[in-house]
């Protein structure tokens, strides 16, 4: 039998300092990141498309990485780390 690892987001040691809604603190990183780095909302929602259909999200959490996917999907530079996208 083959054991997966799993991963947990790395946010959760600091898990009060994050909104309720994880929407409000993703808009904030989002509004922190440089002009030329930040994906454009048709980029966002493209990716975000992918990882909604993804056997390792789940709610809205990569197991191969542990990122939040809607923050991971802000930068242009960042990239899914199974290389769906």
């Amino acid at each position: 039998m083959t054991q997966t690892k799993l991963r947990f987001c790395r946010l959760c040691d600091i898990i009060d300092s994050i909104p309720g809604d994880i929407s409000e603190h993703a808009d904030r990183l989002y509004s922190l990141l440089d002009e030329d780095e930040r994906a454009s909302e048709a980029l966002i929602k493209e990716r975000l498309s992918v990882c909604d259909k993804c056997e390792k999200n789940l709610n809205g959490t990569c197991l191969e990485c542990g990122c939040y996917c809607i923050i991971r999907s802000f930068a242009v530079s960042r990239h899914c780390p199974i290389r769906k996208w």
